[in-house]
């Protein structure tokens, strides 16, 4: 800090500089990587341009191929240049989650030439704040045709990105799809169910949208998913005639997780999925959430289903 003769105060700049920055961060990847030469963690480190640069330009994580830069401040600028680095042809797993990642930047990811990272299998972008345009081109994009994990949770996407995936046919290895906390009514549920997007998916996580209980009903008899094995629905308004189509449907023969807490039906739908004849192999069931603060929905649990070793008494 330094003062003004005339009484005002300076503060000097604490930014690091670039050649700083660059030795400190290429200290800690070869600590990490001396560790595990596969897999880089630096969440929380308020990370931006520069530090996706140094990354980027950094020989060493040409062996890393998980890399989790989750709650930082990457821009576009530095997701272009973690996609156009040649050190990082291997990386399999992108945890890109919590950064300040814009439509601007994915539309130009999605189109960009020389683009190195193509053999993604597991790609975040959750809570960026990213709007239909950006997970539409995203999802329309040849760069991601390996993907076998997608989470756009916690953004601002609809039906028209439910609308891309089930139309595009460009993510066809895909098994878990992470759309939570979005806007996503009926209307997504049905176009996503006409393409073959989720014809392979295990995990399938629609937790807090907009489906109310003629979503639910349109997922629970539209189409087969024969590979489904865990299904969220927590929070999404759906009613007793929602609650009782899940629980009568034959389209989910192996799943073995079901999350419908948080919704509006009572004992009609709750006993319809509770005592439902055709989700035989379920093992997780969860009906209600918070029930210590509303006991009236206790009994729609099934405590010896969410713990193995439990004994009533």
């Amino acid at each position: 800090m330094a003062v003004r003769s005339d009484g005002n105060t300076e503060y000097e700049a604490n930014e690091p500089t670039y050649e700083e920055k660059s030795e400190k961060l290429h200290a800690e990847i070869a600590r990490q990587l001396e560790q595990d030469a596969s897999r880089l963690v630096l969440t929380g480190r308020y990370f931006g341009t520069d530090e996706a640069r140094i990354i980027a330009e950094c020989d060493a994580v040409k062996s890393v191929k998980t890399l989790d830069l989750s709650d930082n401040q990457l821009a576009d600028e530095a997701l272009m240049s973690l996609f156009q680095s040649p050190n990082l042809e291997q990386l399999e797993d992108l945890n890109l989650s919590i950064n300040f990642i814009t439509e601007t930047g994915v539309k130009q990811l999605a189109e960009a030439e020389g683009v190195t990272v193509t053999h993604l299998k597991r790609l975040s972008m959750e809570d960026n704040r990213l709007k239909d345009p950006a997970a539409v081109a995203l999802v329309n994009s040849p760069h991601f045709g390996e993907l076998e994990e997608l989470n756009l949770g916690w953004n601002e996407v609809a039906d028209s990105t439910a609308e891309a995936l089930g139309a595009g046919g460009k993510m066809p290895r895909l098994k878990t799809l992470i759309l939570e906390r979005n806007y996503i009514t009926e209307a997504g549920v049905r176009t996503l169910l006409a393409g073959t997007v989720l014809d392979g998916l295990e995990e399938l996580n629609l937790a807090s949208n907009k489906l109310m209980g003629e979503g639910a009903a349109a997922l629970a008899t539209l189409k087969s998913l024969p590979n489904l094995k865990i299904l969220w629905l927590t929070n999404n308004a759906i009613d007793d005639a929602g609650a009782k189509a899940i629980g009568e449907s034959t389209h989910f023969p192996n799943l073995e997780k079901l999350y419908m807490g948080r919704n509006y039906f009572g004992q009609e739908g709750g006993d319809a999925v509770y005592y439902t004849k055709t989700l035989t192999g379920l093992k997780t069931l969860v009906l209600t959430e918070g029930v210590e603060t509303n006991p009236d929905f206790v009994n729609y649990s099934r405590p010896e289903l969410l713990r193995p070793d439990y004994e009533e008494e």
